[in-house]
Order: C-alpha cells, then structure tokens, then sequence
C-alpha cells in the first residue's frame, strides 16, 4: 500500500498514542492525543502505510505563531522518509505568514534545517524529585478558572499569540497553578501537573523563580520535569544550585519572519513541546 498522509480519525486516537509511545519510548501520550483531539486550533496529521499509523505530527495554530510537535515514526519505519513526509504534510496547510516554532531532538535536527528551520536557543528539559525550595514573593496566589481570562491575556503578550484554548484545556485536565498579581495586574502566572511543571510566565527573575519553587510544592508528590528556555539563564542557575540535574536539551528552532515572537527572557519553563 502506497504511504497516504492524511488528518487523524477521531477512532485512531488509541493507535496513535500507541505509535507515540514507540517512538518515543514513553506511554505518555493518550492525554496529549485526547487534549489536540478537542482543541479546533490544532490538526493532527498521520500517514498510514499497509493498513497501520507509521507516523505523525501535528501542527497547533495561534494565529500568529503555530508549534509544530508530537513529530514521531514507527521505530520498525525508520529510514523509509516517512518523518520528513509526515511533517511536510502538517505544515503544508499553515498560512506562509505564520511563524512556526518547534524544538528539536539532536537527531531530528537537521531534517528541519532542510526545510528552513533555524536555531533560536536550547530548551533545557530537568527533573526535580522533590519540591525546590526558593523565597516568597508578594502576590502569589492559587489560580482559579476565573482567573484565566486575566492569565489568558498576560500570556499572550508575552509568547507573542493568543494560547486561550491550549491554557484552558491544561488547566481543566490538571486544576493546579499560582498566579501572582501586584496593584492588580498579573505579572507571573504558572501551572503544575502531576509530571511537570509549566507554563510558567514572568516579569522578573525572583517571580519566576518563585512560582517554579510554589508549584513544585503542589500534590502530587515526586519526580517533575521543568524545561527551562535556555535564555531564562535565573532559573537554569536556581535550578543548578539546588541540584536539580539535566536530562537533556533541545534546539528551539523557528521558520518565517525576521524574529522569534516571544520574550523567551520572561518565558521561565514552556507548556510541552506541542503547545509552546
């Protein structure tokens, strides 16, 4: 059977997590696949050869900026350019005037220099075991859905495009985060769940590093990766001093316009790898 890339079945949900967590090695993705599924800014695109997902991608647009992510091939495929037609096949809808972002394993790296991707900073990927310590701020508090609308929009400024659908899905999967305000204005805001924690956005280093160390306290207790832009040098350097260690990194890499839409400096630890 000819390989036929295509949009993702809403029946195929199941497969595709299976394919993920072969190519990825981690059985992580039934909720990533679940959240895209109902999120209408974002397409999850499959190519299907002899009768089985083989690969896919998907492609989450903001208007401004898309994220190109979940990029994975049946480790029994590797070799046959399944990869690079299945990400073809994603961005090829996307609007020529859109900036599209992605982070990039060393190994997949240079299929997106190919297709005109370059290199912004590194995303940092660590893992805390326990909760990270670091002082208070004034104005913290625990986030609500009310406040949504207000971190919604302080949000946007800062990653450069509107990630309402995206933080409002996070935040109703997993109800967990800290928002600090001062003279009523949001200025850091940050969600936790139970493996991670992010987004975490922030006027100021000593915010950042305080909603990372607060979120980190939330249940459930254990193991959470934070992923650091590698530009947010504050909370890389807090994170080092309190032994928290590296797993590995990623090359952020962007294609289209003339600079990155973010303030990766106020950008303290990104969402995932599909939502920025």
């Amino acid at each position: 059977m000819t390989p036929v890339c295509r949009r993702m079945r809403p029946e195929e949900a199941e497969a595709l997590a299976a394919l993920l967590a072969a190519a990825y090695g981690s059985p992580r993705f039934g909720p990533t696949v679940a959240r895209l599924s109902r999120m209408p800014d974002a397409a999850i695109h499959v190519l299907e050869a002899d009768g089985a997902l083989r690969a896919a991608a998907a492609v989450v647009d903001y208007g401004r900026v898309a994220y190109l992510g979940i990029v994975g091939t049946d480790p029994a495929m590797q070799g046959r350019g399944f990869g690079r037609r299945i990400v073809e096949a994603a961005l090829a809808p996307v609007p020529a005037d859109r900036v599209i972002l992605l982070d990039a394993s060393p190994s997949g790296a240079p299929l997106y220099e190919k297709l005109g991707f370059v290199d912004v900073d590194a995303s940092v990927v660590l893992e805390a075991k326990a909760p990270v310590e670091a002082p208070s701020v004034p104005g913290l508090a625990p986030m609500t859905e009310a406040d949504l609308p207000a971190v919604a929009a302080y949000d946007s400024a800062v990653f450069g495009a509107d990630r309402t659908t995206g933080l409002t899905a996070l935040f109703r999967e997993h109800p967990a985060g800290v928002v600090c305000r001062r003279d009523g204005r949001v200025i850091g805001y940050g969600l936790r769940h139970p493996d991670r924690v992010g987004p975490v956005l922030a006027e100021d280093q000593e915010t950042a590093v305080a909603l990372v160390a607060a979120l980190s306290a939330l249940a459930p207790a254990g193991p959470m990766t934070i992923t650091v832009p590698s530009s947010h040098a504050a909370l890389l350097d807090h994170l080092r001093r309190r032994e928290v260690p590296e797993l590995r990194r990623l090359r952020h890499m962007r294609r289209g316009g003339d600079r990155h839409p973010s303030d990766r400096g106020r950008i303290a630890a990104m969402a995932s790898f599909h939502l920025g």
